[in-house]
């Protein structure tokens, strides 16, 4: 007979079989217009629903689920109200991450339930674009470009003041943000560094909106938008070219080109090569920061791109002409891998 579960590991389980759930919720209220509304003024279910055009009943379910996550709270009265967790899924919240719920919640989401089929056949599961097919798709989906560019801008306000903590940009004059979306590590970068100048390097789904970003952040004036693939020749005109979460979006015959266009443009330009992404530790443990990696990497699978671990990326360095020259663990998971024209580390 097989052993009964103990009631810890049980508990530990069944949060994680049950983890599903405040995701979809979020993504519910973002989309039904709750945090923007309550932002405005405290308000009583039926009040949400008429000026929401939702259902009465089911607002006050889903409002009371919120409570019990810590998104709204609910006075005696019936009254709803923002909490400082709530105020996060504000559009214009400094470190907003409204973005990344509706990724998760409309593009992640569904995918994941892909996941058996993906690892039965080893392959991204039909119907999800993937490699340069899915990220050119974005040009005819301005809205699930803007929903997927902003959820990158939300992932890099953080990351990128790691980056600026643990690495000394100001050594460099021009910075290309390659495949930077809105530019969100790019506009960190030169609010940073005063004497920077910068360019972002992307498609056209993400012009009209990194213009803006980069306007609203105060540094339009020092930075330009390349419309270009990275698949295509990077022109040699920064000293620093830095990809954020780029690599793992893509299996190696793909990391090896891009890298390859990269290592072109900094070796002309004699430029130093910087990337943030999730370092696979040798061997995986039951620990947070492990978790938050083999998120990232079971993502990935599903869009035919990995994360990878250190041996992988220094061997991506040395066939696009670099040298890998150190990498930092910049917090949460995340690492700074430097690599510079090879001969030089």
């Amino acid at each position: 007979m097989t052993a009964l579960i103990d009631n810890e590991s049980r508990r530990r389980v069944a949060s994680l079989i049950t983890g599903f759930w405040p995701a979809q919720a979020i993504n519910a209220a973002i989309r039904i217009g709750v945090p923007e509304r309550l932002a405005q003024a405290p308000a009583t279910a039926d009040g949400l629903a008429a000026a929401t055009h939702a259902h009465p009943g089911s607002m006050y379910r889903l409002l009371r689920a919120l409570v019990s996550i810590g998104i709204v709270d609910e006075d005696e009265g019936g009254v709803f109200t923002l909490t400082a967790d709530g105020r996060s899924l504000l559009p214009d919240a400094p470190n907003s991450l409204r973005g990344m719920a509706l990724h998760v919640g409309n593009q992640l989401w569904p995918a994941f339930g892909e996941l058996e089929r993906c690892v039965r056949e080893g392959a991204p599961p039909p119907g999800i674009k993937h490699g340069p097919d899915g990220f050119a798709e974005l040009n005819d989906k301005p809205d699930e470009a803007a929903i997927f560019n902003q959820s990158m801008v939300d992932g890099s306000r953080k990351v990128a003041g790691q980056a600026i903590a643990a690495f000394d940009f100001s050594r460099f004059s021009t910075v290309m943000d390659v495949g930077g979306g809105y530019g969100g590590v790019l506009a960190a970068l030169l609010a940073a560094n005063p004497a920077l100048k910068g360019m972002i390097l992307d498609l056209p789904h993400g012009e009209a909106g990194a213009r803006a970003y980069l306007a609203g952040e105060g540094v339009a004036d020092r930075a330009d938008y390349v419309t270009a693939s990275f698949f295509d020749p990077i022109p040699p005109i920064a000293d620093c070219y830095v990809l954020k979460y780029i690599i793992h979006d893509w299996n190696d015959d793909y990391a090896r080109r891009i890298m390859a266009r990269v290592g072109a443009a900094a070796r002309e330009s004699n430029g130093t090569v910087v990337l943030i992404e999730r370092v696979v530790p040798e061997r995986i443990e039951n620990d947070p920061a492990h978790r938050g990696i083999m998120q990232g990497d079971l993502t990935m699978m599903l869009w035919d791109g990995k994360e990878r671990t250190a041996a992988d990326y220094r061997l991506l360095f040395e066939g696009a002409g670099l040298a890998l020259s150190r990498i930092i663990d910049i917090g949460d998971g995340f690492s700074l891998i430097e690599g510079v024209v090879a001969g030089q580390a």
